[in-house]
């Protein structure tokens, strides 16, 4: 049987799309403001955007040239540029690199399902009114009740992997694109409604406080890392979507003008999301503190008060929020179903459901983990993980160690073992100061900064 024939991408723009989609739709706008909130606010933003820029473009710039170069899936791009490393200990490193690429999504997606459940409840509670007349504490407490009901987030959890892989199984332009082309545009508009609504009747300038005056007594090397995870995992960096994002790219399209422009954006919507729920946290008296649940506690307060209009706005956002988890599921499944399906000897759309089983199986007790096994903490011995549930385990392995580590990891991988030639080639900005400051931050900086990271909280 023959290979599986290689899509690409129809327009950069709905690269940009796609690579801005497989982050907006819960690394920025459900992740970023509770992380921001749990870690000193205006320190970590500081230190969040200046690991985006040191460390964020260069590896996105990486990745996709890998993909690109290579246009084959993460395991199969990095062992193509390993089988010419040298000596065999390197080889079965960056081996071990490329299954890591596959691996991680998967680990990520096992609890990224479970959190797009949440919004597939939350826009169908939207247009049944469940949460009109919002009354004094009732918005926590229905945010409780969802996770305090396993067979409501084994159903949703369930739904949300069905979706996922339904349009996986499609392909990229049947699947992905048709999907994404849609979908980003209207929730950066819905986005940028609510951020004007807050600014008009919530604390903005408290808010803006909150997020861009630090307090640099809380800087630590927790916060560090902390902030180093958020930006990896609001990039989509070290998870393989962006390393087969890349292999789609076709070669008249700009690594550099792409990785800067998807960075911009991706910070951009985290700030906006702070933005949009912060005044009304301050405004309400909500507890900022919230943890994964502030978005589900917030919000539907923000409707309730917008009245018969707010309704619409709250089914809308919710739906949309879904669909762009939908398409961060989507780039965190595609690396292993492009990589099984690549030989073409099983069909993409069996090797989807297949990869879909498997999470189902995992998912149910991550979902588990907010109820009947809420009291079960793996590695709660260990200082770093005490108290955390079997989600906040996988949460915390995934985005803030093995992320980060694939990210350090492919930095070596490109600044010491891919020909330069090759790298001068790809990039196309030739032996200029811009190439030469990228080289320099891949080969030294980014490596080392992540390693003194993990020295720093781990050791």
């Amino acid at each position: 049987m023959q290979a599986a024939k290689h899509e690409h991408w129809s327009s950069s723009f709905t690269f940009f799309l796609a690579a801005v989609g497989s982050a907006v739709g819960l690394g920025n706008i459900w992740r970023f403001p509770y992380v921001v909130a749990e870690n000193g606010g205006g320190a970590f933003v500081l230190i969040y955007l200046a690991i985006v820029i040191v460390f964020g473009i260069p590896l996105l710039m990486s990745e996709l040239m890998i993909g690109r170069s290579t246009q084959k899936p993460p395991l199969s791009a990095i062992q193509s540029f390993g089988q010419t490393s040298g000596t065999s200990s390197a080889q079965k490193l960056w081996h071990a690199l490329g299954w890591s690429y596959l691996l991680v999504p998967m680990g990520i997606l096992t609890f990224y399902s479970v959190v797009a459940g949440w919004t597939l409840d939350y826009a169908l509670g939207m247009g049944i009114g469940t949460f009109n007349d919002l009354k004094e504490g009732e918005s926590a407490e229905m945010f409780q009740d969802l996770l305090r009901s396993p067979v409501k987030l084994i159903f949703w959890m369930t739904l949300s992997i069905g979706i996922t892989v339904a349009i996986v199984a499609r392909g990229l332009k049947s699947g992905l694109e048709k999907t994404v082309k849609i979908l980003m545009p209207a929730l950066f508009v819905i986005l940028i409604i609510l951020v004007l609504y807050a600014s008009i009747t919530g604390d903005f300038a408290r808010s803006f406080a909150f997020m861009f005056e630090p307090d640099f007594s809380k800087i630590t090397p927790k916060l560090v890392l902390m902030a180093a995870g958020q930006a990896f995992f609001s990039l989509s960096l070290g998870s393989g979507a962006i390393m087969v994002y890349g292999s789609y790219l076709t070669r008249d399209i700009s690594i550099p003008k792409m990785a800067v422009g998807v960075a911009f954006a991706d910070t951009a919507v985290a700030l906006l999301a702070g933005f949009a729920i912060f005044p009304i946290v301050f405004a309400f008296g909500v507890d900022h503190a919230a943890g994964p649940g502030l978005v589900f506690v917030t919000l539907p307060i923000v409707f309730n008060d917008m009245g018969g209009i707010g309704q619409v706005f709250g089914v809308l956002f919710f739906l949309l929020l879904a669909f762009a988890a939908i398409t961060s599921t989507i780039s965190l499944l595609e690396p292993m179903v492009a990589q099984l399906s690549e030989s073409g000897r099983i069909k993409r759309a069996r090797v989807a459901i297949y990869c879909g089983a498997v999470l189902w199986s995992v998912g149910i007790f991550v979902a588990l983990s907010n109820n009947i096994l809420r009291d079960v903490h793996p590695l709660g011995f260990l200082p770093l993980f005490e108290g955390k549930t079997i989600e906040g385990v996988i949460e915390f392995l995934a985005a803030n160690v093995f992320m980060l580590l694939n990210g350090m990891l492919v930095s070596i991988f490109v600044g010491w073992s891919i020909k330069r030639t090759i790298t001068l080639e790809e990039m196309g900005l030739g032996d200029s100061i811009l190439f030469k400051l990228w080289f320099m931050l891949v080969r030294f900086v980014v490596p080392l900064g992540v390693g003194f990271i993990f020295y720093d909280v781990v050791l």
